[in-house]
């Protein structure tokens, strides 16, 4: 049988724009960009060090790390 890649979830959250990638986003913003996401059911997030030099990755480290970690799924890439 040959299995398929099933996608964790329909939506998730990227992370450029946590990475001040195209645009200056706050300490603030961030964290209410991820928890807003949060309170709408999202648990896939996706980041790499390349969204503002590790700055994407870190900001979704202060985010989630209050959230059980069995409850969301983040992904990075090789930069």
């Amino acid at each position: 049988m040959t299995q398929r890649y099933q996608p964790l979830t329909r939506l998730g959250l990227g992370g450029t724009g946590l990475g001040d990638m195209y645009h200056h986003t706050s300490e603030e913003a961030a964290q209410a960009t991820v928890d807003a996401a949060w309170d709408a059911g999202i648990r896939y997030f996706d980041t790499a060090p390349h969204y503002g030099a590790g700055l994407s990755e870190h900001r979704f480290g202060q985010a989630l790390r209050r959230r059980p970690r069995d409850e969301y799924t983040l992904s990075s890439k090789v930069g």
